[in-house]
């Protein structure tokens, strides 16, 4: 009995198999313009996919595209960089260019009165110890500079002299604030002469030697060099008078505010033309 329902059972399944490839077959046969029923299944299930893909394929695309964009415009922000660097740099040669010239002609206009030769320089260091001591300028003994000569600022006011050492291609100026500086002077309104001496200390100076019976000289009156010395030349503007106080002693006591101002000394003039070789 078991084996005729095992045998009904293979036939059953037979049947089955051939009914459902009959049916495969039936949905395979073409129905005019129409696709068959299998094409409408697979489309069915596949389409989504499809248009998964096709929409990831375009993120992809779009992505890269924006990437290559970012890289485009991200070498054109360093060029741009590159080039507002170069012309900034070209800006500030041109203006230290025009900046010197100006100086120059400055110079050249102030020291025509003078009827000195000089030598333009510029100041490229300062003493570290004290700023009010000396600085340094790049011209030296091949430029025809020795110790002892005067040096001006570009406004036509007196810096200070050269002093040793004087090398090859640089040479140390002595500031008139130093406190070693003397230099012979005397006021531009009343003739009162006497010696302006540095104060490192403070960067001012000191008009010395005035006796204190002396009622001529006042608070203001600009001082200017005698030539007494034999290194300066007469008519450079060294200072102004900013206080007198009359004590016990035989002298006044004579504060000035120096013509120089070191925070716009970047060029001088050295005038080559030593006095104490004209006597």
């Amino acid at each position: 009995m078991s084996q005729i329902q095992s045998e009904r059972r293979k036939q059953l399944v037979l049947a089955g198999l051939l009914f459902f490839q009959l049916v495969l077959i039936s949905l395979q046969v073409p129905r005019g313009e129409e696709s068959s029923y299998f094409e409408k299944g697979i489309f069915f299930i596949f389409s989504p996919v499809q248009r998964g893909i096709h929409a990831l394929f375009e993120k992809m695309g779009s992505v890269w595209t924006r990437y290559v964009d970012l890289r485009s415009v991200e070498k054109q922000n360093r060029d741009m960089k590159d080039e507002l660097f170069r012309l900034r740099q070209e800006n500030i040669q041109l203006r230290n260019g025009l900046e010197k010239f100006t100086d120059k002609q400055a110079i050249a206009r102030i020291l025509s009165d003078l009827r000195q030769s000089y030598l333009f320089a510029a100041v490229i260091g300062a003493d570290a110890s004290n700023l009010y001591k000396s600085v340094i300028i790049d011209k030296g003994s091949r430029d025809g500079l020795t110790n002892s000569m005067a040096v001006v600022d570009k406004y036509g006011n007196l810096v200070g002299r050269t002093i040793n050492p004087v090398s090859l291609g640089e040479a140390t100026v002595q500031l008139l604030t130093d406190d070693n500086s003397g230099i012979s002077v005397y006021s531009k309104d009343h003739r009162v002469v006497g010696v302006l001496a540095g104060d490192g200390k403070s960067g001012t100076c000191w008009f010395k030697y005035v006796q204190a019976t002396n009622t001529d000289l006042a608070v203001g009156e600009e001082l200017i060099t005698s030539s007494l010395d034999r290194i300066f030349p007469a008519g450079i503007r060294a200072g102004r008078v900013v206080s007198i106080v009359t004590d016990n002693s035989l002298f006044k006591k004579i504060a000035v505010r120096p013509e120089l101002d070191l925070a716009d000394l970047n060029f001088v003039a050295v005038l080559t033309q030593r006095l104490d070789t004209l006597f």
